[in-house]
């Protein structure tokens, strides 16, 4: 029994073992297909294969990949041709690697990373992998606050174009069009870029023809050409669709739903800028977000989405703060003061508004600067700030005049000069080694009576350009002149304009001043509100433009109260015209719907005849102002003169 237990059990094991080795070798088989797959799917896994990784390179360079979303693989790639001492794929992965650090917005990195690869010696032998690097290099330079090196760096690639290849162009057009942005050069970005687009057409280059148009796009939409701005905006969104470059298709949405925000185009708008957010969000791009968001904010304020929008806004400030991208930070804060006005809680508006101006030179652009002095000066407008209004006005000028500076015709005509006398010089070069001395010497005497007509046509052609350039700024300063001395509510003089005015004629002639104070006004602002306020001082001002003479001017001088400068010094004429200016600004009140019928309006006068010689024009003010105060101490509706 004992000997037929042991082989039973001896069976049992010898059937077991049979099985588990079957299943084993099951296993193994069916594991096969799998582990070929994900080795064909990852080749990183093991030995990097260098056609692989070639590929890889290959394809991000042309943008079939996209950089953010390639992070591990281009990672690996880098490291793996490193450790496999592949000088030349690595070079490559280095140069794309650079470009990845700067999406993702790692510029302490890439700082390092640059100084490390630009001291390698065999990048000589490497233009192409050289000016990659140089492009990033430069794109990393334009943040910093010293502009030295990003001028330097920008100067040596624009010596260096004419000696590359079509493809080496393209890079340097794009590393230029990028920094002349920064710079707020817009001429010499649109030059860059249409130059840099007509290589890559040439060139079959998708991904940089969409490059250009974004940037054509972004330098007409700061110039505002709206409808080229558009066209080639959606050139752009176009030819990105056909890349899976990303980040760039993003851009590209986000630039055209902002030229069609300026269009107010807000529905469309809207489509491509969540377009863009979404890819933002998805790859924690905080640049991106910010720039999305605050479009988005924009949106729902101009659509009157007044909670929604603060909130947008609120969040957009500290986004940007913390990832320190300061014109996003600015503009929020200074949309968060817009509505602020909306909502009339014009304290809080001041307030940030206040914030802005303190750190206002974080702005990137004179255009930017120059916008929000405009609204500053509508907002301290409202609050009666008069001196900052003032204040506001003049640096909206500063900033706006240096706009146009920056984007004057100037720019574009020295790089003609520049580029004509180059190929004079390259043809002199060529002649050098075709003939033989005497020819030679025949040939530049030649050239140098071209040159020095060429010279003088330039020349012609400068000082006309500089003649037309000065002749608009004139009418320029003109009309901000005329913007700064006009009160825009009642269209007529303000303080300023209207001493101005008195100080003129007070040189040439004796005037009269008077002092008009509309009588119960705050009654008026707290019973029917401020908009039914603005309305009487414009019937005011309306009916005083009908009743004075050609020779005679008025402005408000503050709040209520305006100053008359008068041409006669006759007591009766003057009782006159303010009687004149008492029923023509009851019939323009009238006309106010909002007033009740029986409201009478009317308003009290301290006059300073013109007959006082040798006295100023602030003690004239004086004198009416005193007898102005008599007038409404006795009862106001009434005319006193001195």
């Amino acid at each position: 029994m004992i000997i037929i237990h042991n082989s039973t059990i001896l069976r049992e094991l010898t059937k077991q073992v049979w099985l588990s080795a079957l299943a084993l070798t099951l296993l193994f088989f069916i594991s096969l297909p799998s582990a070929a797959s994900e080795s064909a799917s990852n080749p990183f896994l093991d030995v990097p294969d260098r056609e692989v990784t070639q590929q890889l390179i290959n394809n991000i360079r042309q943008s079939k990949l996209d950089y953010l979303q390639s992070e591990d693989e281009l990672t690996r790639a880098f490291n793996s041709s490193k450790n496999q001492h592949w000088e030349t794929l690595h070079l490559q992965a280095a140069a794309l690697y650079a470009e990845l650090l700067f999406r993702q917005e790692k510029y302490a990195a890439l700082t390092s990373h640059l100084q490390h690869y630009l001291d390698y010696e065999a990048l000589i032998n490497h233009n192409d992998i050289y000016l990659l690097f140089l492009e990033s290099q430069l794109k990393s330079l334009t943040r910093i606050d010293d502009p030295a090196p990003a001028q330097a760096l920008a100067k040596k690639l624009e010596d260096q174009l004419s000696q590359q290849s079509i493809n080496e162009k393209i890079t340097i057009f794009r590393a230029l069009a990028y920094y002349y942005t920064a710079d707020d050069a817009l001429r010499k970005t649109l030059k860059a870029a249409l130059d840099g687009l007509e290589l890559a057409i040439q060139n079959d280059d998708v991904a940089s023809q969409g490059y250009f148009y974004r940037k054509i796009a972004d330098a007409y939409s700061y110039l505002n050409d709206k409808e080229k701005a558009i066209y080639y905006a959606k050139k752009a969104v176009s030819t990105f669709e056909k890349t899976n470059d990303g980040l760039f298709t993003s851009k590209a949405y986000w630039s055209l739903g902002n030229i069609l925000l300026e269009n107010d185009d807000t529905s469309n708008a809207l489509i491509y800028l969540n377009k863009a957010l979404a890819y933002f969000k998805k790859v924690d791009m905080k640049k991106g977000l910010a720039f999305a968001q605050y479009s988005i904010a924009n949106i729902q304020y101009l659509q009157e989405n007044y909670e929604t929008a603060l909130t947008l806004a609120q969040e957009n400030i500290e986004l940007a703060r913390s990832a320190d991208i300061n014109d996003m930070q600015l503009a929020s804060m200074i949309l968060l003061s817009n509505i602020y006005i909306k909502q009339g809680a014009l304290a809080k508006a001041e307030q940030i508004n206040d914030d802005v101006f303190l750190i206002i030179d974080k702005f990137s652009r004179s255009v930017y600067k120059a916008k929000f002095f405009s609204e500053r000066y509508e907002l301290k407008r409202k609050l009666n700030r008069t001196e900052d209004a003032f204040d506001a006005i003049e640096k909206e000028l500063f900033y706006t005049n240096k706009h146009y500076d920056a984007t004057s015709e100037s720019n574009i005509k020295a790089l003609q000069v520049k580029f004509e006398v180059k190929e004079k010089e390259d043809q002199i070069r060529k002649l050098e080694y075709q003939k033989n001395i005497s020819e030679l010497q025949a040939k530049e005497e030649n050239q140098q009576k071209i040159i020095w007509r060429l010279s003088a046509a330039i020349a012609f052609i400068l000082v006309l350009v500089a003649l037309l350039l000065f002749y608009r700024q004139a009418l320029q300063r003109k009309k901000y002149h005329r913007m700064a001395s006009t009160d825009h509510l009642a269209n007529c003089l303000n303080r300023r304009g209207i001493l101005n005015a008195a100080n003129t004629k007070l040189t040439q002639q004796n005037i009269t001043v008077a002092i008009v104070d509309l009588d119960y006004f705050k009654k008026i602002n707290d019973e029917y509100g401020h908009d039914i306020g603005d309305l009487v001082l414009i019937a005011f001002a309306n009916a005083a433009k009908e009743t004075l003479s050609k020779n005679d001017d008025f402005g408000r001088y503050g709040g209520e109260e305006w100053l008359f400068v008068l041409n006669s010094a006759d007591e009766t004429a003057i009782r006159n015209t303010f009687k004149q200016l008492a029923a023509t600004y009851q019939k323009y009140c009238n006309d106010i719907e909002a007033l009740s019928k029986n409201t009478n309006m009317t308003f009290s006068v301290g006059v300073t005849l013109g007959n006082k010689s040798n006295q100023s024009l602030d003690t004239l003010i004086k004198q009416a102002d005193n007898v102005l105060y008599q007038a409404k101490e006795n009862g106001r509706n009434q005319v006193v003169i001195d």
